[in-house]
């Protein structure tokens, strides 16, 4: 279960989370700047799911993103998506 919250978005199995997705917001700017998923999660898209959800909510209310998780950066390049 994905679940948005006020500076992350999670992955819950069992209400255990994990995986995790977490961001900074200064005005109009977000900063993805880490995820992660448990290693027995690998590989199932965990991480992908997680990127696609913080951009749709971004780019939805009028945020520019910046990646400073390599991953996200890379996912984001991947999709072209606009990033700072």
């Amino acid at each position: 279960m994905y679940e948005f919250l006020e500076n992350k978005i999670v992955y819950k199995v069992g209400g255990i989370e994990k995986g995790v997705l977490e961001f900074r917001v200064v005005g109009r700017q977000a900063d993805i700047y880490h995820t992660y998923v448990d290693d027995d999660l690998r590989g199932q898209g965990i991480a992908s799911k997680l990127v696609e959800m913080a951009f749709d909510y971004f780019e939805k209310n009028g945020y520019e993103v910046r990646c400073s998780c390599s991953y996200a950066k890379n996912w984001a390049i991947k999709h072209d998506k606009k990033i700072l």
